[in-house]
């Protein structure tokens, strides 16, 4: 996190942005506690659960990244559809 704020400030691209609209908060709210919940699930990130496990032939960090890319996917077109 430290490397990325000193990137961003000087680039000059760090500003604190407050959504205007409300209805973003709850949306944000629950999204970081499924983000949190799905982390405790997975025994940890993306790192230990894709790139751990597929340098070391198993099969989960497979199924794992396929899950994953079909979460991405299926959010992206609820963000679509929200936007």
């Amino acid at each position: 996190m430290l490397g990325a704020f000193v990137a961003a400030v000087l680039s000059r691209n760090f500003k604190i942005r407050v959504p205007k609209q409300k209805s973003v908060y709850p949306r944000v709210l629950i999204g970081g506690i499924l983000m949190g919940y799905g982390a405790g699930l997975a025994s940890g990130c993306t790192v230990g659960g894709f790139f751990s496990a597929v340098p070391a032939l198993g099969l989960n960090g497979w199924v794992f990244g396929l899950f994953v890319l079909i979460g991405a996917l299926s959010g992206l077109q609820v963000i679509k559809r929200i936007a």
